[in-house]
């Protein structure tokens, strides 16, 4: 009787303890979504930072200034006064302002895809491990480290009307030298052919790195069925950095636009405007006329352009050059 009274017991504590187990086993399961909940606003805290600081120095100034463009401020008054569309108005009545955009438009369009296309060919040859060619990586991309204030002050002496080593090659040569800066039909030339030396190399850097990610069979394979040097590129190289392009497209676009220490430098805008581009000429409404109406007025004016020709790039290019694999 003493061990029957006890078998009985247990065989009733068992049920007992396994529905414990599946108690506990179903609240820990049910605090995974929970936990995964704190892990995801744990990462959106690491956040905060980034944007505080992005949205203090990036969104309220574009805000601030969107808003002063529809005011008149400069020193006549010293509070901003509303006044609706009116500087918008005179810029579009200001043979100066049409000037600056020709100027910017054409240094953009003339400057952007010639840096490009040597840049893609320079990594392609670079890729193709040409015999020294960390020297030519070192050789194309040491003008991007060189600051913009000593590139530019080279480039004055070398544009140097008597003393420059471009005009003693000219007169070598039997041609006539040219006031590279001192000439309206010059001096933006010689402002692109900088910029161009100058961003040469940052683009050919990032062309070499996305030729890494191109397959080397098909370059095999092209080979074997007796396709060129040109075609095997033109066919294979050209559409699969495609992306690569993209970026450097957008990249060159916001460079190219935002061009203003060599301009400073090396021509402050002359002669007569002719290399006077539109961030400059921000510069000279706010800080040499006092107008930061107008000034505000024509960063808004840059900052809808820039918007606007990103959105067209990605809008036409972004599905179409995008790569997905099955």
């Amino acid at each position: 009787m003493h061990i029957s009274s006890w078998k009985k017991p247990l065989r009733e504590n068992k049920p007992l303890f396994n529905r414990g187990l599946s108690f506990w086993g179903g609240a820990l399961s049910g605090r995974e979504p929970m936990r995964e909940k704190l892990e995801q606003f744990r990462s959106y805290l690491f956040l905060i930072p980034g944007l505080f600081f992005l949205m203090l120095f990036t969104y309220l100034p574009i805000l601030w200034s969107s808003w002063l463009s529809f005011n008149r401020w400069n020193l006549l008054s010293p509070k901003p006064k509303f006044a609706g569309w009116e500087n918008f108005v005179e810029l579009w009545h200001h043979d100066v302002f049409w000037l600056v955009m020709k100027n910017k438009f054409f240094f953009v369009t003339i400057s952007i895809f010639p840096t490009m296309f040597l840049a893609l060919v320079f990594a392609i040859l670079i890729d193709e491990r040409l015999k020294g060619r960390v020297y030519y990586i070192y050789s194309l991309f040491y003008p991007t480290l060189i600051p913009m204030a000593a590139a530019a002050m080279l480039w004055v002496y070398i544009y140097s009307p008597n003393l420059g080593i471009l005009n003693i090659l000219l007169a070598e040569l039997g041609i006539t030298k040219l006031g590279w800066l001192g000439s309206s039909e010059t001096s933006l030339w010689a402002l692109i052919i900088m910029t161009f030396w100058k961003n040469l190399g940052f683009f050919m850097l990032i062309y070499l790195a996305g030729l890494q990610n191109v397959d080397r069979e098909l370059y095999e394979a092209a080979y074997i069925d007796g396709a060129g040097w040109w075609r095997r590129h033109i066919k294979i190289t050209f559409p699969l950095v495609g992306p690569t392009s993209l970026f450097v497209l957008v990249t060159a676009i916001i460079l190219t636009f935002r061009v203003f220490d060599q301009i400073h430098l090396m021509t402050e805008g002359g002669p007569g405007n002719s290399s006077n581009v539109v961030v400059y000429y921000i510069f000279e409404n706010g800080f040499k006329f006092f107008d930061w109406g107008r000034a505000t007025s024509l960063t808004t004016i840059l900052v809808c352009i820039l918007l606007t020709l990103t959105l067209i790039i990605f809008g036409i290019f972004g599905k179409r050059i995008t790569y997905t694999a099955d």
